[in-house]
């Protein structure tokens, strides 16, 4: 039996989009044995997905042995499931994580936070300066993505064939 669906691919301004404006997501992480995957809250901007992490645990030796990641951005509407409410959006991220030491790298990161959270700008100074003072210990992390792609529908209709 096969199946036929109106799911559609997200165009690179619909991802670029989709991420811009939401703020959760699940990053998976592996130790090439066992998968792991935690929700984060993230920022987007020029391409990049961020995140403050801290090193601890179980997601620690994951990060050491693996860094080479999945983040899961979705969004179900609360009106999903009732009657002729199917509709749904999602974007898969691979790439690889790093820690961001950099002083300028760690201050538009910081920008592009403060821009995505809806802030003005240096909201955030007391944390970056803060940062700035040991930058080798910094808890915020990008992606550097090595493909990206979404996938969404409006109200989705499945039919079935022979």
């Amino acid at each position: 039996m096969k199946t036929k669906s109106n799911v559609q691919n997200l165009s690179k301004d619909e991802i670029d989009d989709f991420l811009s404006k939401n703020r959760a997501g699940v990053l998976s992480l592996t130790d090439g044995t066992s998968p792991y995957g935690l929700p984060f809250a993230y920022f987007y901007g020029d391409g990049t997905i961020y995140l403050t992490i801290s090193l601890k645990g179980r997601k620690k030796k994951y990060i050491e042995n693996n860094n080479n990641v999945c983040f899961t951005v979705f969004h179900i509407p609360d009106d999903f499931g009732k009657p002729g409410k199917t509709s749904w959006t999602s974007v898969i991220c691979e790439g690889v994580l790093e820690t961001i030491k950099e002083p300028d790298e760690l201050k538009k990161a910081v920008r592009i936070g403060e821009k995505h959270m809806g802030m003005p700008e240096v909201s955030l100074e007391n944390l970056l300066q803060m940062i700035l003072k040991d930058p080798e210990n910094s808890n915020f992390w990008k992606i550097n993505l090595s493909s990206l792609g979404g996938r969404g529908v409006e109200n989705e209709k499945i039919e079935f064939e022979d």
